[in-house]
C-alpha cells in the first residue's frame, strides 16, 4: 500500500511540475472607460479556476496564470464585466465601462432549465461555492442557516451526523412531509431523515444532505415557493433546493485541488444541575431502615434504597451519614458509612467528550479536445461528545462532459457515497432506554461518577443504586450500535442540437441505497425486554428512477420579441423495502447473531409508487425589460385514487424591468429596478396504499395458531393529493451603482386536501379512517438586502447581506366535527393545529389564576393549583427569523460574522419537565432550606412560600383572594407542578440571537506564491455555534435549538436534547 500511494505521490509531482513550468505572470492596468481613471478593486479571475486577485489603488493587477488557462474574467460592481483573451503578451490593460444593464447573468430554474435572472417572476436565492465551504459544515442543509431569506433551518438534538429540519415559508402539511424537494444536478434525490424519531428511544441515523461531500458543490439554488417550483408538480409543494455540482469544464490541463479542515468540538450550553440537595423527600426524609454499623458499635444508620428516585431529600452539608449505597459486588453490604457531599459541579460535564473532526477532500480534474472531467475523493471522520460515538464519511464522485460534436454533447456524473455510524447517541425518554441525557437530569447529585465507572469497567454489569436510572458508563460502552449506509448517486444526459434554436435533451438519474443498522443489548441490560439479551437487525433498501426528455426551442419572433419553448416528459419510480429481525432472549450470553435468540421477531415492508407526468414552460420576452413565463405540468401518481390520480399544475409569472423601459428613471441612484408577480398551483403527493387494504402477520401464535390481522385504517379510494395554491409579488431595487441590492416578495398560499387520519371508534374494528379535508394558509413577507457600504482604494471593502422573514400560518378548516389535530407533543401538553388558529398551537393544562391574573396556591397542600381547562399556552412559529452577514476584507484577508434571529416562538421542555420533578434542576434551589435540623436534631421552620394568593370561600358562595404565607417544603414548591401536569411550566420563550459564524481567512497573493509549486493557498479559521447573544432558557443549559425530529410539529419541543457544541475548525486549501 505505501508503495501504491508513494508511486501516485510521485507521478502526481511530476504532473504538477510539468503544469507549472509552463505557468505565465500577466499584468495590467484596469481603470474607467468614462474619464480614464484607475479602478481599484476590480476582480480579476482566471476563467474556469479558483485563482484571482484585486486591482490596488492605482488599477494595476499581477496573476500568475497555469499552462491551459486562456482567459482572465474583470468584474466591478456598477461596471460591466469583461473577459479578455491571453493572446502572446504578458501585459492586458482594459478599460470598463459603467453598467446599468445588471441581473444579465443567468440562474438554474426548475428542471435544470436557465433564465436570466431579470426575467425571473418569482421570489428565489443562490448561494455560491465560496458561500457554502466558508462553513465547513458536514450536512449541506446547514449551510443555509441565517443566508436565504424564508428559509428555517433547524438541527435535531442528536448532534453532529444527525438529520437537519428545513422549512420554507411555513408548514403547508398538517400531518405529511414539509421538506423540500432536493434536486442534484438536474435529478431529483431522496432527504429521508429522522422524520419520527427522538422521542422514545431510537437513533437518528442521518439524513440524505448529509451524505454530500460539500467540496463537491459549486452552488445551491433555493426555489421558495410554488410559483418557483411548479415544473415539479406533485413534489413541489414545499419548494425545491437545486444543487449543482463542480465539473472540469474550462479547465485545460490538468488541475489539483486539495482542502483539509481539522476541528475541535467543544460543550456550548449544558444543563446545570443544584448540587445542594440529595434524594429524599420533605427535605429530609430517606424513608430508609436502621443498620448498626459496624455491629455491636451502638451506632445506626439511614439506608437509602434504590427506588429513590427524586432529590428532595436533605442538604448535603456534611452532617447527614447513610449507610454506603455504593458497593461492588465482593463487598459485605451494609459494612461502611457515606457521608451525603456533593460531587464536583462539572463532574457531568467531564463524562463528554470533546469532538474531533478531520476531512480532507482531493479533486483533480483535467479536460482534452471534447472532454473534460473531474474526480473527487472525500473522507470526513468524527468522534462525537458521547463516549465511543464515532461518525465517519467517504466521498466518491466522477463528472464527465463530452462535447462529441458541435451538436451531440453528453454528460454523465456518479457518486458512491458510505456513511458510518458507531454508537450514535440514543435518544427520547423511554425509561432505561439509553438516553444518557435523561439519566443525568434525575440523577442524585452525591452520586460518586467515578465510582459509577469503575463498576462498569469490574463488573461489566449497570448496577442498580438510588437516584441513578442507568450507569451512564454502562450506557456508552455496552449499549452499542452500527449504521453503515452505501449510496450510489448516478445520471446521464445528452443534447441533441437539431438547429440553433431548437434542442432535445435526454436524461436518466437514480439514487439507490442501503442502510444497514445493527443494535446490541447484552444480558444483564436494564428493562424488561432488554435484560436476557436482544439483538436488533435492520435493512433499509432505497430505490429512485426518474428520467426525463425535453424539447427545447429559443428564437427571436420578431426585432422586439424573443420567446421560448420547453415540452417534456418524466417518469419516476420509487420503491422503499424494510426488512428487521428483532431477536431476544439469548441462549448463551455475549453472542449477538438472530441464531442465538430464543423470541425472533421479524417485520418486513415494501411500499413501491410510481409517477408519470408531462409538462411545458414557455417564455416571452419583449426588448429585455418585459417577460412572461407560462408553465404547466400533468402528474398522474399511483398513489393517489382511483379517478383522482391525474392533477394538473399550472404556473404563470411575470417580470418587468421598468428602469430598462423608462430610461429616464434610472441614473446615479436608482440603478436597476424591476417588478414581478406570478401565481402558481402544485402538490404534496400521497405515500403508497392510503387507498388500499391489507393484511398483517406475525410470528405470535395464539392458541398454536399463527396471528394475522387487517390493517388497522380504513382506506380513501378516491384519494386525492394535498394542493397547494400561491401567489407573489416582489421587487428587486438597486441603488448607488449597485452598491445597494433590496430584494422584498409577499406571498400568499392556502394547501387545501389535506391528507388526514382521523380516529374512529375500536367498534368499527378499525382504528382510523383517512379522509381529504382542512386547509391550511401560510402568507409572509421575505426581504433581502446586500450593502456595499465601504469600498475604498485602498483595498479594504465591508459588506453587509441581512434578511428577514415573516410567515403567518393558520390552520382555516379540519375536518367537519374535528376541533383539534395533533401534531407533535410536549412536556405535559401536545401541539396541536386548531382551525382558526395558528399553526402549532402549545396546548396543555394552565395555572389556575385570580381574576387580578395571580396565581392561586391550594389552602391546604399550599401547592400551586392547576386550571382544569385546556388552553393555548404558545406557539412554536417564530414571529419572525432572519441573519445577519457582515464580510470584512483587506486585499487577501477577509473577516466574516454571521448572525442568527429567530424571535417570538415557544417551546415545550420535557428536560425542564424532569429536572423540577426530580429536583435536579439549579433553579430547584429556590424554597429549600440551607438546614433541614439544628444541631439539637430538631427540624427546623420551612421557607419555601409560593408567590400568589389563596382563594377563601365565606360559605356563601364569595370568594376572596389573600396573599399565600403558607411554608412548604421543596417537592411541594416545585415538584407538584410537573406531578400534577400544570404544562404552562414547562412553557418556554424558544426566541435566540446565536452568534453562528465567525471566520477569518487569507489568500496569499500570487505574487507570494511565484516560488512555490501552488497557484493558490488559503488559511482559514472558523468559530462555529459560538454563543448566544439572547436566548430565554432560564439558566437551564438547553438549547432552544433541540428539536427530536425533522417533522414540523415536533419543531417546539424538547426531548432530553444532548448538549450543543461550538466548533472551532482550521482549514487549508492548496492549489496546483
Amino acid at each position: 500500500m505505501k508503495k501504491k500511494l508513494l508511486l501516485f505521490l510521485t507521478l502526481l509531482t511530476f504532473i504538477v511540475s510539468g503544469v507549472l513550468a509552463q505557468d505565465r505572470t500577466i499584468s495590467g492596468v484596469v481603470s474607467s472607460a468614462d474619464d480614464g481613471s484607475p479602478l481599484p478593486g476590480v476582480n480579476v479571475r482566471v476563467q474556469g479556476s479558483t485563482l484571482g486577485t484585486i486591482t490596488d489603488a492605482q488599477g494595476r493587477y499581477t496573476l500568475r496564470v497555469p499552462s491551459g488557462f486562456n482567459t482572465l474574467e474583470f468584474s466591478f460592481i456598477g461596471m460591466e464585466s469583461r473577459t479578455e483573451t491571453i493572446g502572446e503578451s504578458n501585459t492586458i490593460n482594459i478599460a470598463m465601462e459603467s453598467s446599468s444593464q445588471v441581473l444579465d447573468e443567468v440562474v438554474v430554474t426548475a428542471l435544470g432549465i436557465e433564465r436570466k435572472v431579470r426575467a425571473v417572476g418569482f421570489a428565489q436565492q443562490e448561494l455560491k461555492t465560496d458561500q457554502l465551504t466558508a462553513a465547513r459544515e458536514s450536512n449541506l442543509t446547514n449551510f443555509l442557516t441565517a443566508k436565504v431569506a424564508g428559509v428555517k433551518i433547524a438541527k435535531t438534538s442528536s448532534g453532529t451526523g444527525g438529520s437537519t429540519a428545513i422549512t420554507i415559508r411555513g408548514a403547508k402539511s398538517l400531518l405529511g412531509n414539509n421538506q423540500p424537494l432536493f434536486v442534484l444536478d438536474g435529478v431529483p434525490i431522496t432527504n429521508i431523515g429522522n422524520t419520527g424519531g427522538g422521542t422514545w428511544e431510537g437513533i437518528d441515523l442521518g439524513d440524505g444532505m448529509g451524505d454530500l461531500n460539500p467540496e463537491d458543490i459549486e452552488s445551491m439554488q433555493v426555489l421558495k415557493g410554488p410559483n418557483a417550483s411548479a415544473l415539479y408538480g406533485a413534489r413541489g409543494s414545499n419548494g425545491v433546493i437545486l444543487i449543482t455540482t463542480k465539473s472540469g469544464r474550462q479547465k485545460k490541463g490538468i488541475g489539483v485541488e486539495f482542502n483539509s479542515n481539522f476541528s475541535l468540538e467543544t460543550l456550548n450550553l449544558f444543563p446545570t444541575f443544584q448540587n445542594y440537595y440529595a434524594t429524599g423527600y420533605e427535605e429530609t426524609n430517606l424513608y430508609g431502615e436502621w443498620v448498626e454499623i459496624p455491629e455491636g458499635s451502638g451506632k445506626f444508620y439511614e439506608t437509602m434504597d434504590t427506588w429513590h428516585g427524586d432529590s428532595w431529600g436533605p442538604p448535603m452539608d456534611g452532617r447527614r451519614v447513610i449507610v454506603d449505597p455504593f458497593m461492588f459486588p465482593d463487598e459485605v453490604p451494609y459494612s461502611r458509612t457515606f457521608t451525603l457531599l456533593p460531587q464536583p459541579e462539572d463532574n457531568v460535564r467531564k463524562f463528554y467528550n470533546n469532538g474531533l473532526g478531520i476531512s480532507n477532500t482531493l479533486a483533480i480534474s483535467g479536460t482534452g479536445d471534447k472532454t473534460t472531467a473531474r474526480l473527487s475523493l472525500g473522507h470526513t471522520t468524527n468522534t462525537g461528545i458521547i463516549p465511543n460515538s464515532k461518525w465517519e464519511k467517504q466521498t466518491i464522485t466522477i463528472n464527465v462532459n463530452s462535447k462529441v460534436t458541435d451538436f451531440l454533447s453528453f454528460d454523465s456524473k456518479i457518486s458512491y457515497l458510505r456513511d458510518e455510524g458507531n454508537n450514535r447517541p440514543i435518544l427520547g425518554t423511554a425509561y432505561q432506554g439509553g438516553n444518557v441525557s435523561q439519566v443525568f437530569a434525575a440523577m442524585g447529585r452525591y452520586v460518586p461518577m467515578d465510582f459509577l465507572r469503575e463498576y462498569y469497567e469490574r463488573t461489566k454489569k449497570p448496577g442498580n443504586w438510588p437516584a441513578v436510572q442507568y450507569n451512564p458508563y454502562y450506557i456508552v460502552n455496552e449499549l452499542k450500535s452500527n449504521d453503515v449506509k452505501d449510496r450510489i448517486i448516478g445520471q446521464i444526459s445528452t443534447t441533441l442540437k437539431i438547429t440553433d434554436w431548437l434542442s432535445l435533451m435526454g436524461r436518466v438519474g437514480t439514487d439507490y441505497y442501503s442502510q444497514k443498522l445493527i443494535r446490541k443489548w447484552p444480558v444483564g441490560s436494564l428493562r424488561s425486554d432488554n435484560a436476557q439479551g436482544r439483538v436488533y437487525n435492520e435493512l433499509f433498501l432505497v430505490k429512485d428512477l426518474n428520467a426525463d426528455i425535453i424539447l427545447t426551442a429559443s428564437k427571436e419572433l420578431s426585432s422586439h420579441l424573443t420567446g421560448n419553448l420547453s415540452v417534456g416528459s418524466s417518469i419516476l419510480y420509487q420503491e422503499r423495502n424494510t426488512q428487521a429481525i428483532d431477536g431476544r432472549r439469548f441462549k448463551s450470553p455475549g453472542v449477538y447473531d438472530i441464531s442465538n435468540c430464543l423470541d425472533i421477531q421479524p417485520s418486513t415492508y415494501l411500499s413501491r409508487k410510481e409517477m408519470q407526468s408531462v409538462f411545458f414552460t414557455g417564455q416571452l420576452a419583449y426588448n429585455n425589460y418585459l417577460f412572461l413565463d407560462v408553465t404547466g405540468r400533468n402528474d398522474w401518481s399511483s398513489a393517489l385514487g382511483i379517478n383522482d390520480y391525474s392533477f394538473f399544475y399550472p404556473s404563470v409569472s411575470t417580470s418587468f424591468v421598468f428602469t430598462d423601459a423608462f430610461k429616464s428613471l434610472s441614473g446615479n441612484i436608482l440603478s436597476f429596478g424591476k417588478v414581478r408577480a406570478s401565481w402558481a398551483e402544485v402538490g404534496n403527493d400521497s405515500e403508497p396504499y392510503l387507498t388500499k387494504n391489507g393484511y398483517a402477520s406475525t410470528t405470535i401464535t395464539f392458541a398454536g395458531r399463527p396471528v394475522s390481522w387487517m390493517n388497522y385504517r380504513i382506506p380513501l379510494f378516491n384519494l386525492k393529493n394535498e394542493l397547494t395554491q400561491s401567489w407573489e409579488l416582489g421587487t428587486n431595487l438597486r441603488f448607488l451603482n449597485n452598491r445597494i441590492d433590496l430584494d422584498v416578495t409577499y406571498y400568499n398560499g392556502k394547501t387545501t386536501n389535506q391528507i388526514l387520519p382521523i380516529t374512529i371508534s375500536n367498534a368499527s374494528g378499525y382504528r382510523e379512517v383517512v379522509i381529504n379535508a382542512g386547509e391550511i394558509q401560510n402568507k409572509g413577507i421575505e426581504i433581502a438586502l446586500n450593502l456595499n457600504p465601504v469600498r475604498t482604494s485602498g483595498g479594504f471593502s465591508w459588506d453587509i447581506n441581512a434578511n428577514f422573514s415573516r410567515n403567518r400560518s393558520k390552520v382555516i378548516s379540519l375536518a367537519p366535527g374535528i376541533e383539534s389535530l395533533i401534531v407533535g407533543e410536549g412536556a405535559a401538553s401536545t401541539i396541536e393545529a386548531r382551525p382558526g388558529e395558528p399553526y402549532g398551537n402549545i396546548v396543555g393544562y394552565p395555572y389556575m389564576r385570580a381574576p387580578d391574573g395571580q396565581k392561586i396556591v391550594d389552602e391546604g397542600s399550599g401547592s400551586y393549583l392547576l386550571d382544569p381547562k385546556l388552553t393555548v399556552l404558545g406557539n412554536i412559529t417564530p414571529d419572525w427569523i432572519g441573519g445577519l452577514n457582515n464580510t470584512f476584507s483587506y486585499k487577501g484577508l477577509s473577516l466574516n460574522i454571521l448572525l442568527d434571529f429567530v424571535q417570538g416562538n415557544e417551546i415545550t421542555s420535557v428536560t425542564k419537565y424532569r429536572c423540577e420533578a426530580s429536583g435536579t434542576g439549579k433553579w430547584t434551589v429556590e424554597g429549600r432550606r440551607l438546614r433541614d435540623m439544628d444541631d439539637q436534631g430538631n427540624q427546623l421552620p420551612l421557607v419555601g412560600v409560593l408567590e400568589g394568593v389563596v382563594a377563601i370561600d365565606d360559605g356563601d358562595g364569595n370568594i376572596r383572594y389573600e396573599k399565600n404565607t403558607k411554608a412548604v417544603d421543596g417537592q411541594t414548591y416545585w415538584a407538584t407542578r410537573a406531578w400534577g401536569d400544570i404544562s404552562e411550566e414547562f412553557v418556554m420563550d424558544g426566541s435566540y440571537i446565536s452568534l453562528r459564524e465567525v471566520m477569518v481567512s487569507y489568500s496569499f497573493s500570487p505574487k507570494r506564491l511565484a516560488k512555490t509549486p501552488f497557484a493558490g493557498v488559503t488559511l482559514s479559521a472558523l468559530g462555529r455555534n459560538l454563543l448566544y447573544l439572547e436566548e430565554h432558557m432560564m439558566g437551564m443549559g438547553v438549547s432552544p435549538e433541540s428539536a427530536p425530529n425533522t417533522s414540523a410539529g415536533w419543531a417546539g419541543s424538547e426531548y432530553f436534547a444532548m448538549p450543543t457544541t461550538r466548533t472551532w475548525g482550521f482549514n487549508i486549501k492548496l492549489t496546483f
